[in-house]
Parts: C-alpha cells; sequence; structure tokens
C-alpha cells in the first residue's frame, strides 16, 4: 500500500537506526526504496546486506553518481508505485505506530475529499541533538512556525510540511513529479503543489525524532536570539541567494501549470516571480497585496530588508 523512499549519502552513521525503526512498525504493508547519491563511506554495503535480510521489504536503486538530496528523491518519486508514498531521511528514527496515524488522516481525508483530489498529510515532530537527547517535543514551536499557514502565498517563500513527515496519495505523486532540478527540495514542490490543486493535513502530533546535527541539509536551529544573530551574521548575500531560491523554484512551477492554475493563484506566482526585477516600493507592494508572508516578524523584516 505504501512506498517509503530514502535517499542515501554517506549515512553508514545513523542508517541501521532507521531502518531498525521503519521494520518495527506497527503496519507492515509497506516497501522501502532505498536510492544512494554517491557514498563514500560503506553506506550501499549497509543497504545491500538489508536487501538480502529482507528482500521482499526492501529494495536498492542503483545509481553510481553523486546526486542532491532533491534529485535523488525525485528519482525515487519517480520510481514508486504505490497508491501511498512516504518520505524517510537517514538520520531520523520513527515512532512505531508512524504509519498507521498518518494514514489513518489520509483515509479520512480521502473520505472528506475523494480520492482524486491531490492530498498531503504531515505532521510534527520531536527534535533531538546527535546523540538523541530530546532538545523539543515539537519542531515547529522550536522554530517558532504555524503548521496551520500552508496557503501558497506563505509557502511560496517558506516550506512548512517536512518531507520526512509527509503522506501523499497517487494523485498528488502524478501531478508533482518530475520534481525539477530547479526546485529548492522535493518536500517543497510537493507542499506546492498540494496548495495550488489539493489539500495539505496537519496531524498535531510527533511521529518521529528528527536528529539535529551539523550535516543536516536544512537544519532546525531553535529560533531566538542566538538564531536571529546567526542570520545576520550569514550575511545579506546568503540570504538573499536563499530567497532567490523559491523565486526560480516559483517560475518553473508557473512554467509547468500555468494552463492548470486558478487565475488568482497565476496572478500570485507571476507577481512572485517579478520580485527580483522590481524596485523596492514596487516589490513591498507585491509581498503586502498577496500577503507572501514568512513566520514571525524578524524573518518578514529580514526577507523585506533583502528587497531593498
Amino acid at each position: 500500500m505504501i512506498d517509503i523512499l530514502l535517499a542515501t549519502y554517506n549515512s553508514s552513521k545513523y542508517l541501521q537506526a532507521q531502518i531498525g525503526s521503519i521494520l518495527r512498525q506497527d503496519n507492515h504493508d509497506w516497501h522501502l526504496l532505498i536510492r544512494d547519491g554517491g557514498s563514500t563511506d560503506n553506506t550501499r554495503q549497509i543497504v545491500v546486506e538489508y536487501c538480502q535480510r529482507y528482500p521482499d521489504k526492501i529494495s536498492h536503486i542503483p545509481f553510481d553518481e553523486q546526486a542532491s538530496a532533491c534529485e535523488n528523491f525525485s528519482a525515487l518519486l519517480d520510481a514508486a508505485t504505490a497508491p501511498y508514498i512516504m518520505f524517510t531521511d537517514h538520520d531520523d528514527i520513527w515512532h512505531s505506530d508512524k504509519i498507521t496515524r498518518t494514514l489513518s488522516e489520509m483515509i479520512i481525508a480521502e473520505n472528506s475529499f475523494g480520492t482524486s483530489l491531490p492530498l498531503l498529510v504531515f505532521t510534527d515532530t520531536l527534535v533531538a541533538s546527535d546523540d538523541m537527547h530530546i532538545l523539543s517535543k515539537s519542531y515547529f514551536k522550536y522554530q517558532n512556525l504555524n503548521p496551520r499557514k500552508t496557503s501558497l502565498n506563505y509557502l511560496l517563500v517558506q516550506n512548512i510540511p517536512s518531507g520526512c513527515t509527509m503522506l501523499i496519495n497517487r494523485t498528488l505523486a502524478d501531478l508533482a513529479r518530475p520534481v525539477p532540478a530547479t526546485a529548492v527540495m522535493h518536500d517543497h514542490w510537493l507542499a506546492l503543489t498540494a496548495a495550488a490543486f489539493g489539500r495539505i493535513i496537519y496531524l498535531d502530533t510527533p511521529t518521529m525524532m528528527y536528529r539535529q546535527h551539523a550535516q543536516n541539509v536544512f537544519g532546525a536551529s531553535k529560533y531566538g536570539i542566538k538564531y536571529l544573530i546567526k542570520k545576520f551574521l550569514e550575511g545579506k548575500l546568503k540570504t538573499k541567494a536563499r530567497f532567490h531560491q523559491n523565486v526560480v523554484q516559483a517560475e518553473a512551477f508557473l512554467a509547468r501549470f500555468d494552463s492548470k492554475l486558478d487565475e488568482k493563484d497565476a496572478v500570485l506566482l507571476a507577481d512572485f516571480c517579478r520580485l527580483e526585477q522590481c524596485s523596492s516600493l514596487e516589490c513591498y507592494r507585491i509581498l503586502i497585496k498577496n500577503r507572501i508572508f514568512k513566520n514571525g516578524i524578524c524573518r518578514n523584516i529580514g526577507m523585506f530588508l533583502i528587497l531593498t
């Protein structure tokens, strides 16, 4: 019923613990697909050993070159064939009822909206240190994020649903794939697609442990004075480069779905894609008119400042 997609890269330190947590799920109707992005440690050996031990549950998609996390997950999404799809990072630890809880929420959503609508369910997570010491019982409180702000105008500048907590239906998978190379990340692209054409459902409970460490592609830094100082020290150029990624992703989204979007969303995306060519005053007008905001006053001040 469910394909679980795992992209690995130099994952030997964490991989066995994460695969073990998937094997301990109280729902057994799943298949794990693993694709490596060019590891230089013994990750592939570990993957092959698990495939040999659990040939009916775990498959390896061979790939001999280096790939980004987004490219890896995009290829996995193309390979998935199940009615439902989940994603996992190599360093997470799933609660034993993660699949059961998330799938139950998806079935409720399908009963309400129908199976032909693109649907995305996501959950909260525990935040832990590298050695699994709990830092926060809520990822969203830890980062000062509102998990209910998942409309397209918010998601253009800040992704809320984390891929490692997602369950999507086949309708969303088929509509969103292939994830373009210019996407910020696979989960951000999926969230944009669900927001524009379907429904995003938040399950307000942690279903896994998210490990925070130096090798995270996108870390979960605690929102507060230290976070703000860090962003200030990163400088305007780096912050502007991150914002530019969002614009490039929106351009790809508009090009892909222009004929499918309703008029309001088409105007929103077209306005957003113009931001880097507009004067500061015009940028502010576009952001305010379309209510394109991030979570938190300081994040929004920072966004406005980089457009000056």
